[in-house]
C-alpha cells in the first residue's frame, strides 16, 4: 500500500511463485496479527488462520499485477511488508490503459476469489440452503451467515466455517477499499493516471487532493462513529468504515502519504521550471 519498501532482513521469507520472485518482510506477520486480534478475541487458531487467510489474499492480490504487466511486457517483483504489499515493475509500461489495468488487476482478481470463496461455502460450510426458495435468495442468507462469522469468529460452527468467513471478509472489503481514489492504494493510481490524462499536470494535483480531502474526510468519519454524533459527512461510503481506530489510523497515515505527495509533485514543478531546457 505504501511507496517505502522495507530494508531486507535476515527474517524476511524468500520464494519464486509463478516466476515471480516473492520477499515477504517480518512485519507483515505482526500487522496482520495485530488487524486480527480483535476479530479473533485472542483465539490463537483463529488468529493464525486469519494471518495466513491476509497472507494468501494479498499474494494473490500482487500476482495480479505482475501477470497482468507480463501480458503487456513488464515484469516485476513482490514484497509483503506492514500494512500490503507492492508490486514492483509491474506497471512499468509506456501505455496508460495499460498501467491502468495492472492496477486494477490485483483488486479484480481478490473478487474472482471472492466468487470462488461463495460457491465453496455453499456446498462446504454447516449453512444450509432453505428447500424451496430461489438461489438469489439462499445466496443471500449465505452472504449474511458468512458475514456474521467473520465477525463473530469464536462463534463460527468449524475450523472450515471459519475459514470461508475470514476469506469473505478480507476479498470483499479489502478490494472494495483499495479501489478507493486514495493515494497510494490502486485506486488513487488509476485516479491519477485518469486525471492527468484529462488534464495534464493539473489532474496530477487534483488526484492527491482528492486523495488528501477523501482521506481526511474518512479519518474524521471513524472518530464520529466513536465519539461523535450520528453523522455521514460521505454519503453510502462512511457506513462502511467502522469505528476500529485502526481504521482512523489508517486513513490518516493515507492523507499524510497523499500530501507527502503532492509536495514532491509541487517540488519536481518547480524544478522543471526552473531548468526549461529539460524538458
Amino acid at each position: 500500500m505504501f511507496s517505502g519498501i522495507p530494508s531486507e532482513t535476515p527474517l524476511d521469507l524468500r520464494f519464486w511463485l509463478f516466476g515471480i520472485h516473492v520477499r515477504v518482510h517480518p512485519l507483515h506477520w505482526v500487522i496482520a496479527a495485530i488487524l486480527g486480534w480483535d476479530l479473533t478475541r485472542g483465539n490463537l487458531l483463529y488468529l493464525a488462520l486469519w494471518v495466513v487467510c491476509v497472507f494468501v489474499s494479498v499474494l494473490i492480490h500482487e500476482v495480479g499485477h505482475v501477470l497482468t504487466g507480463r501480458l503487456f511486457g513488464s515484469d516485476g517483483r513482490i514484497i509483503l511488508f506492514s500494512f500490503g504489499g507492492v508490486a514492483i515493475g509491474a506497471s512499468d509500461l509506456r501505455e496508460r490503459w495499460q498501467r491502468i489495468l495492472v492496477y486494477a488487476a490485483g483488486p479484480s482478481i481478490q473478487l474472482v476469489l471472492l466468487g470462488v470463496v461463495l460457491a465453496s461455502a455453499y456446498f462446504c460450510t454447516p449453512f444450509t440452503p432453505i428447500k424451496g426458495q430461489a438461489f438469489l435468495h439462499d445466496l443471500r442468507d449465505l452472504w449474511g451467515h458468512l458475514l456474521f462469522v467473520a465477525f463473530h469468529l469464536t462463534k463460527a460452527r468449524s475450523l472450515v466455517d471459519a475459514l470461508f468467513g475470514i476469506l469473505f471478509l478480507i476479498n470483499l472489503f479489502w478490494p472494495i477499499f483499495n479501489l478507493l481514489p486514495i493515494w497510494p492504494l490502486d485506486g488513487g493510481k488509476i485516479a491519477r493516471e485518469i486525471l492527468e490524462g484529462a488534464l495534464g499536470h493539473r489532474g496530477v494535483i487534483a488526484s492527491l487532493w482528492l486523495s488528501i480531502i477523501l482521506a481526511g474526510c474518512l479519518a474524521v468519519q471513524v472518530l464520529l462513529n466513536n465519539y461523535g454524533p450520528d453523522r455521514e459527512l460521505i454519503p453510502y461510503v462512511s457506513r462502511w468504515v467502522g469505528d476500529s481506530m485502526f481504521n482512523a489510523l489508517f486513513f490518516a497515515l493515507f492523507c499524510i502519504s497523499g500530501f507527502q505527495a503532492l509536495q514532491a509533485e509541487r517540488s519536481r514543478s518547480r524544478w522543471d521550471e526552473e531548468l526549461p531546457w529539460e524538458r
